[in-house]
């Protein structure tokens, strides 16, 4: 039986007169998808409202009031004084028991609910038609609240992702929209939700078509949906809550030339780190989690424990900590700060900002690969925004003149430039972070980093799901056929012209059978008096023709022939000849010339086509 939730739901009123919009409407290239986006991105809009308020009532209910923290506001935030969780064995306990509430509910209703979730929506793309379960989004939901609420080191944007990502691909189902439709449909989601809970419309769009791939491409037919889905995405969510900055960070400038090589090695620091976590990352699930002789609804709350142990002495680890990095690396602005505290002065060393930053590797190793349920942006962006400010802080202390370098600006490049690396989506990096910060005038060395870490890491991701390029997506493959081969014209490849087997139209029957038994031709041109092409036959058509022996005698070459022959020219391209080849079922065409139809240029071969294709993506793949 069928899963229901991949059962499209009887049509409505409403249902029919959305397709006769999305039909009517249609924009070339992106199709129906972007005229049903807008739908989408509300939905999604709402979906990052109630996450987001039903995190902020976890914590503030669970790590708030049972544990005594009390993390460091950002930029949402108001001014409260800073507390450490206790009694220490709470600190164990909470993380352990959101763990396991999280892994009984993820094993045992959506068991790919389970990880940071971005993993998901990337295979759903390339390998699953676009198809989410309709469950998922609620499971990855819930049990996401339950993880980072309980202190877990996870982020948001894998549930949220799904979220949207979810809705999408259900309305696409109900709107019985095409895979191609449904995919774009579903990024789209996953862009509005992202845009909006990040406050980061632009980068959630970019971010949606950028991750599907382990290198600089991107899903490009996804740009107008997923730019439409984040507008009304953010817009929506900017009804019920105030969009600010997540980031709030002091008046900082680039220097220009000379401040490059500084930046040149937090990139090298970017790249370095970004290696461990992802070894680490997969490692904790392949050589301690997959191994554990328990349930696989145990690990989480194994996971959780672990944290809650590494939480007894760093409860930075805990939850997403965008605030520790706020206080820790960049400093407080006036209305954040409390009184006694410096405006925009770090609040944390070197040596804790840098032992953060690694420790953060494992606590989100623990949590995630564990099967706990948590996205990888905002930890990323901890990591990030902590290596950034302690390298910024050691450069400032080491250097001569050191003075004049300000600790924000590299926690800020760091964010987008560490992130950059282990998902592979620059772009998205760039502005995502602009956009948390408000902030533009580093907009020349987060390039910088960004793509130089990118570089850098071009041999491990984050995201296993993602494939290199649109050519070896499962998603693109009949597209890039065509699109290959409709880059190449039939005078580009081997056109046979020796060998021909050209009968003359009135050749007898008992000629033509003697001909053909002495020929390892199968297609034979059949032309007049004048050598013009007038027709062609097979093999199969003499042996038709065998079948009314009695008439042999009166049979000639002409009437074998099929005078409406499907033909190609030197100009036509490979597409349209292999379509033709196909219709007529044979391992050659005819090649004629475009001004005279009639005069034979040659024969066109099923295998100097195949072999002429698989020479075009070798050279694209070597590129």
């Amino acid at each position: 039986m069928p899963d229901p939730s991949l059962v499209s739901p009887p049509a409505s009123s409403v249902v029919r007169l959305a397709r006769r919009l999305a039909s009517r409407w249609a924009t070339p290239g992106a199709g129906r998808a972007v005229v049903v986006s807008p739908l989408v991105g509300f939905i999604a809009g709402l979906g990052a409202v109630a996450f987001l308020l039903a995190l902020d009532a976890m914590t503030r209910h669970v790590l708030g009031d049972l544990l005594q923290l009390r993390l460091p506001p950002t930029g949402e935030g108001t001014a409260h004084p800073i507390s450490y969780p206790y009694p220490w064995w709470l600190i164990l306990l909470v993380p352990t028991l959101g763990g396991l509430a999280s892994g009984v509910l993820v094993f045992s209703l959506a068991p790919e609910a389970e990880g940071h979730g971005t993993d998901a929506l990337i295979r759903a793309f390339h390998r699953g038609a676009g198809v989410i379960r309709t469950r998922v989004p609620i499971i990855k939901a819930i049990s996401s609240v339950i993880t980072i609420g309980s202190g877990g080191s996870a982020g948001q944007e894998g549930p949220i992702a799904q979220i949207g990502a979810g809705f999408g691909s259900l309305l696409a189902r109900v709107l019985r929209l095409t895979p191609g439709e449904r995919r774009l449909l579903m990024l789209s989601g996953a862009a509005g939700g992202i845009g909006a809970i990040f406050r980061a419309p632009l980068g959630g769009a970019l971010f949606a078509g950028e991750v599907l791939y382990a290198t600089t491409a991107t899903e490009s037919a996804a740009l107008l949906p997923c730019l439409a889905s984040s507008i009304v995405a953010y817009s929506t969510f900017a009804l019920f809550i105030t969009p600010r900055p997540i980031f709030v960070v002091p008046d900082l400038d680039f220097h220009g030339l000379r401040e490059l090589p500084l930046f040149v090695l937090l990139a090298l620091a970017c790249a370095g780190v970004g290696w461990l976590y992802v070894r680490v990352f997969y490692g904790i699930r392949d050589r301690v989690f997959h191994p554990m002789p328990i349930p696989r609804h145990l690990k989480p709350a194994v996971g959780g424990l672990l944290v809650g142990v590494m939480a007894l002495v760093f409860p930075q680890l805990m939850t997403g900590g965008y605030g520790w990095v706020q206080w820790g690396a960049i400093g407080m602005p006036a209305d954040l700060a409390m009184p006694g505290t410096p405006i925009f002065k770090p609040q944390m060393g070197v040596a804790m900002l840098l032992g953060l930053a690694l420790l953060k590797i494992v606590a989100t190793g623990l949590t995630i690969s564990s099967g706990g349920s948590g996205g990888v942006f905002g930890p990323s962006v901890f990591i990030g925004g902590m290596l950034g400010g302690g390298i910024g802080q050691l450069l400032r202390e080491t250097l001569p003149g050191g003075h004049v370098i300000d600790p924000a600006a590299f926690a800020l490049v760091g964010m987008g430039g560490f992130f950059a690396g282990v998902s592979k989506t620059p772009l998205a990096s760039i502005v995502m972070v602009c956009e948390m910060t408000g902030h533009y005038r580093l907009l020349v060395p987060l390039m910088l980093v960004c793509c130089l870490n990118v570089l850098l890491s071009r041999n491990w991701t984050l995201y296993e799901e993602q494939v290199p390029s649109p050519i070896d997506s499962p998603a693109h493959q009949g597209d890039f056929v065509v699109d290959v081969l409709e880059r190449i014209r039939v005078d580009q490849v081997h056109i046979r012209t020796e060998g021909l087997e050209l009968v003359p139209e009135s050749t007898p029957f008992d000629s033509l059978l003697r001909r053909v038994a002495n020929s390892t031709e199968t297609l034979f041109p059949v032309v007049d008096a004048e050598g013009h092409f007038v027709g062609i036959f097979s093999l199969r058509d003499v042996r038709l023709a065998l079948l009314g022996s009695e008439v042999g005698p009166l049979v000639i070459a002409d009437d074998l022939a099929t005078h409406a022959v499907v033909t190609v020219t030197p100009r036509d391209d490979l597409h349209t000849a292999l379509r033709r080849l196909t219709e007529l079922n044979l391992d050659e065409i005819p090649v004629v010339d475009p001004n005279d139809r009639t005069r034979l240029v040659g024969l066109l071969g099923r295998r100097e086509l195949v072999a002429s294709y698989t020479a075009q993506v070798d050279a694209l793949r070597t590129r």
